[in-house]
């Protein structure tokens, strides 16, 4: 009986993070693409992302104003970034300022 609660309050918290983690609903966000060590980052006025997917595209967007249409993956533990898998990209400026 034991270990059957056990199971079930695992399995309770494991159906929680995953909830928490992915939002399947596309957003549109535009903010500054910086290259950081290899990594890609959406600067916004209020988030930001790590890019996920096109990576060779984004060198050409680097420090460039884009639009990005693609899912969010909320992080599960303060401090881990919010992933952004890129569905769509579109140039709106050559400079972010």
């Amino acid at each position: 009986m034991r270990q059957a609660s056990i199971l079930l309050i695992v399995l309770a918290l494991l159906a929680v993070c995953v909830g928490q983690q992915a939002d399947h609903s596309p957003i549109t966000v535009a903010g500054c693409v910086m290259n950081v060590n290899g990594s890609f980052k959406l600067l916004t006025q209020d988030q930001t992302y790590v890019l996920k997917g096109h990576h060779n595209a984004l060198f050409g967007y680097n420090g460039k104003l884009i639009e990005v249409t693609g899912t969010v993956s909320h992080p599960s533990h303060p401090g881990v970034p919010v992933v952004l898998t890129i569905s769509k990209l579109k140039k709106l400026a050559d400079s972010c300022y």
